[in-house]
């Protein structure tokens, strides 16, 4: 196969060109995967829970906390005693009940034909006992539904007569005097339990193609000391006014909801974050901080049958909250689109402080092109372009473009559930790696790449970078992260994240005598796959022969210039064969051959496809470890503010912007994001 001779000329002159001119024109091709940073959970509207969490600690009380997250409202006392259905098992096709002891002695549990109203003294009703440890189970099966009482001494199973509504009370409720006992649900190895009210079971029958139908169970009991015990949205550990804001949030949407009945669900409100995270008896039953939850409720009780409430012109308020935001709250208009006076942005700092939000502060997410593709039904995603924001910033409309030139539109909410991101507050983020050594540099940049990886790829950054160049290819191709090692052993800190990620088998690449040896391997209890070569031509040479694909073929007598622009080298995404000249080894001949395929010089390759961000740094080692992350790496030279901005406008969707180097400030880099 004949290779044909390219000019240095042209090759100095694309390097020197890429460091100081716009990036050239994008590959029609698509990105494997999409890196989004961003900051906060979940949709913004309302009280931001850490938030909530952050004022707390600065002194503030429960109420003052409630009323500045819905401006214009006030604090009233209101009567909570009214009943709400929760749905706590939604559409499922089996699901069982029984009951045990809280204090006391257990007792039977009854089961009544029909749907009953809470609390209705059943002296009349007919009912059937479920024994002490025993339990019933509901079954969706042909179009039907099947009620099973299991013994607990025989295991023998007794039929009821068919129904398709059926309710549950337990010993110890308004409706069943006597020994407190709990409800246990069972749904396969999840069991939840319950303390107050009773237990409805509705059979759904099916709607073709369907033929078996399905179940749903619900629990109605009084908002009032009942229903707000098994709020599960916030640790019981928090101030005690951050639990009585929620508290009091969580009344007043309960109290919102409580006169709607939605048929779908035979509910008010269903028992996870799509309305209220309820738990149940699990909440005030904590070990050590359950008495503070349920503490935390009494102190919004200031009468019998009432509690605190927010309103708006004297009338109770659904008041939507969420976990954190990236630094605001939303308008609700700009996220459901019908404006509500209360529902407007009011500052939220707190969820951006990592020692208050450890974990939403700030996030990154890689979303592969499946799913991309799949959340925009279209083929495949090319690009995609933020195209309106809300007033907090957030993400309001979202553009995504297909290869074949077609192109779909999502809200900013759709868009961040769609591919389940945490938050619609998505950001270019500015932002510092460093470390002290080439160990700990490499573990930064690895650090979300491929984390659910079972090997890594060891290199030698320090000392043998053209073989390092040719492992981070490696590890591109099969998904592995790169670490470095020097040629005596691993570091403490390598050690250490091989560990965090449970790593016991390694892959190292690198010229004869750069690596560690099988000695210090073993030592170590690792074990290994070693590619080496005298050199960086047959290293390469040996890695391979081993992967699929077309070749980038380097130059080594020019290997100063190559690994200069090592970003762009590994956004081709190739493995890589270094060469003495144009005229590659017979070795690298015969596997081209047998491949079909030509391979392609450095001269050839196209520019980054879908970088991801832009790495600044003055040092050659950083640079390129920073080359794995398959984005522009500029080096500090006094222009690069310029350099990034441009690199930007070719890529309007670079989402991070990242210094390499202590020194170098953040703040021009930040009027970028």
């Amino acid at each position: 196969m004949k290779m044909y001779k390219r000019r240095l000329s042209s090759l100095i002159t694309l390097t020197l060109a890429l460091s100081v001119t716009p990036m050239q024109a994008k590959a029609a091709e698509v990105p494997s995967r999409f890196e989004f940073r961003g900051a906060g959970y979940g949709h913004g509207v309302g009280m931001s829970q850490f938030g909530a969490y952050g004022q707390a600690l600065e002194g503030k009380s429960g109420p003052e906390i409630a009323t500045y997250y819905y401006p214009g409202t006030t604090i009233a006392t209101v009567d909570d005693s009214s009943f709400v259905r929760i749905n706590i098992a939604d559409k499922v096709a089996t699901v069982g009940f029984s009951a045990e002891a809280s204090t006391g002695s257990a007792q039977p549990m009854r089961i009544y034909s029909g749907d009953l109203p809470p609390e209705l003294s059943t002296a009349e009703q007919t009912f059937v006992e479920v024994p002490i440890g025993g339990e019933v189970i509901f079954s969706a099966l042909s179009g039907t539904m099947i009620i099973s009482i299991l013994d607990p001494i025989t295991k023998q199973a007794t039929t009821l007569p068919s129904g398709t509504i059926w309710t549950l009370r337990w010993s110890g409720t308004n409706a069943f005097p006597g020994e407190q006992n709990i409800i246990k649900m069972r749904q396969g190895s999840v069991i939840r339990r319950y303390k107050y009210g009773q237990v409805q079971i509705k059979f759904i029958p099916p709607v073709l193609p369907a033929i078996q139908g399905s179940i749903i169970a619900t629990t109605t009991l009084r908002i009032h000391s009942e229903y707000l015990r098994g709020i599960g949205e916030v640790p019981s550990s928090w101030p005690s006014a951050a639990l009585e804001a929620q508290v009091i949030t969580a009344r007043s949407f309960a109290l919102s909801k409580a006169s709607i009945y939605r048929k779908s669900c035979d509910c008010n409100l269903y028992s996870t974050v799509q309305d209220q995270n309820f738990v149940g008896y699990s909440k005030e039953s904590e070990p050590i901080y359950g008495q503070k939850w349920v503490d935390a409720i009494t102190a919004t009780e200031p009468e019998p049958s009432k509690g605190l409430a927010i309103t708006y012109n004297g009338k109770v308020i659904a008041t939507y909250y969420a976990s954190s935001t990236g630094g605001i709250t939303q308008d609700v208009a700009e996220v459901w689109g019908t404006p509500v006076p209360y529902l407007v942005p009011v500052p939220d700092p707190w969820s951006l402080d990592p020692l208050i939000n450890p974990t939403f502060s700030s996030w990154v997410r890689q979303v592969k092109q499946a799913d991309m593709a799949k959340a925009f039904a279209l083929p495949d995603v090319l690009r995609y372009e933020v195209t309106a924001r809300t007033k907090a910033g957030g993400v309001k409309a979202v553009v995504a473009f297909s290869s074949n030139g077609k192109s779909a539109e999502l809200t900013g909410e759709k868009f961040r559930s769609r591919l389940q991101l945490p938050s619609t507050w998505i950001s270019r983020s500015v932002n510092r790696v460093t470390g002290e050594s080439s160990d700990s540099i490499a573990i930064a940049v690895a650090r979300n790449n491929f984390p659910s990886a079972r090997s890594a790829v060891l290199v030698n950054f320090d000392k043998d970078p053209s073989g390092a160049l040719v492992g981070m290819a490696y590890g591109n191709k099969v998904q592995l992260p790169v670490l470095n090692v020097s040629a005596n052993d691993l570091s403490s800190q390598t050690l250490k994240e091989l560990a965090r990620r449970k790593i016991s088998s390694v892959v190292l690449i690198g010229r004869t005598g750069a690596l560690p040896s099988r000695a210090a391997l073993a030592k170590r209890k690792l074990k290994e796959v070693r590619f080496e070569g005298r050199n960086e031509i047959e290293l390469s040479e040996n890695v391979f022969a081993q992967l699929s694909g077309e070749p980038i073929i380097l130059i080594a007598s020019e290997r100063n210039v190559m690994l200069a622009d090592a970003s762009r080298i590994m956004a081709s995404d190739r493995p890589i064969v270094w060469s003495k000249d144009y005229e590659p080894s017979s070795t690298v001949e015969a596997l081209l051959t047998e491949r079909n395929v030509p391979g392609v010089f450095y001269g050839d390759i196209p520019s980054y496809r879908f970088p991801s961000r832009v790495v600044i740094t003055r040092s050659a080692t950083s640079a390129l470890i920073a080359s794995t992350w398959q984005s522009p790496v500029l080096f500090a030279d006094g222009t690069e503010i310029e350099r990034t901005l441009e690199i930007i406008r070719e890529f309007p969707n670079i989402a991070a912007i990242t210094v390499m180097d202590k020194d170098l400030t953040l703040e021009p880099f930040q009027t970028l994001s």
